[in-house]
């Protein structure tokens, strides 16, 4: 029987494995060359390690392991994750197809399900499946993308990962609160060695780990409140800036009429640096966001109904007026830089 000290115990368990583990890691990514080598596109000066993914995994594994025993979805969760990771060092050695790596998450998510990682709120087989299999590979692909910034995803995964414990806590599910210390404990130990001047990157086998845990605790939560709905909107506060961001870029490459899935520096970390933010006070900035659509999230779990749905409201016009604003200055940018283009060719 878990206890409120496995809580605790795997949280620490997973920082200490990480931090000390991450250093390791480095000197084996530089042996194997397992690096990311400095392009155009690419801000960092020097080739740099990208194994961080896995002493996070290995950490919040070994937590686990230890604290807590291993029922089907846990089972579940540990099998896509591994999947996940691995296919992550593959893509980060030797690159991978974007439908390959596509094929590989939908299978991670559908063994996830199958040993009961699942969206409850559809009683029907194959519906639950598919918004299961939706959300996990969404939140998955949401934190790929969000890996832009030194200590950017492995900062939002621990902020995140601890909002989903700490109310787990509050509400007496000891198991999904020991996933979610385990989770914040891994991200921040390796925090340390990738924010500010980052000596190593987590790499896709980091944030495929992150996206697809984090996707599968807020499965797992029992969010209750006075109202499903507001039940359902929990996980969604939580995770909300990987979602935000995700959004965001959807709809500005579809506006300027670029391929959805081709990468481009049109998130959210990005515009904000493009408007005289220096990265680091970008990447803090976004942690604030993040804290506060967490603290969110709490009060809305312990709020009557009324009080709660009023801070839904806030909280998602507040996020929505953000988007429109970084969407206005983007668009406008473009725009000028047309202009300048089309201004200098010769008539």
């Amino acid at each position: 029987m878990s206890t409120v000290q496995d809580v605790f115990g795997a949280f620490f368990i997973a920082f200490i494995i990480s931090y000390g583990f991450t250093p390791l890691a480095r000197h084996i990514a530089f042996k194997i060359k397992l690096l990311d080598y400095p392009n155009s596109k690419k801000s960092h000066a020097h080739p740099t390690p990208l194994l961080g993914g896995l002493s996070m995994f290995l950490a919040f594994f070994t937590a686990i392991l230890i604290t807590t025993d291993i029922n089907r979805p846990l089972a579940g969760i540990l099998i896509g994750a591994t999947m996940l990771m691995l296919l992550g060092v593959i893509d980060d050695k030797l690159g991978m197809m974007p439908k390959m790596k596509l094929s590989g998450q939908i299978l991670a998510a559908l063994i996830a399900y199958k040993m009961g990682v699942r969206v409850v709120t559809f009683e029907d087989y194959y519906t639950s499946m598919f918004f299961t299999s939706l959300w996990l590979v969404g939140i998955t692909n949401a934190f790929n993308l969000l890996d832009n910034l030194n200590g950017l995803s492995s900062g939002i995964a621990g902020i995140s990962s601890l909002f989903f414990g700490i109310i787990a806590l509050l509400h007496s599910h000891i198991y999904v609160a020991i996933l979610s210390f385990g989770l914040a404990g891994a991200c921040f130990g390796f925090l340390k060695h990738n924010f500010p001047k980052a000596m190593i990157f987590m790499g896709d086998s980091g944030s495929m780990f992150l996206g697809f845990s984090l996707a599968s605790i807020a499965i797992l939560g029992s969010w209750e409140t006075d109202k499903i709905s507001l039940s359902l909107s929990l996980p969604i506060l939580v995770l909300g800036y990987p979602i935000f961001d995700t959004t965001l870029v959807t709809f500005l490459r579809i506006m300027e009429k670029r391929p959805v899935f081709i990468g481009g520096r049109d998130h959210s970390s990005h515009i904000l640096a493009s408007l005289g933010f220096k990265k680091t006070r970008a990447v803090l900035l976004i942690y604030i966001i993040c804290i506060s659509l967490g603290l969110a999230a709490f009060l809305v779990s312990n709020l009557p109904i009324y009080a709660a749905l009023a801070v839904s409201v806030l909280t998602a016009l507040s996020m929505l007026g953000f988007g429109f604003y970084l969407s206005f200055k983007r668009l406008n940018s473009a725009k000028r830089r047309r202009h300048r283009t089309s201004y200098a060719k010769p008539h």
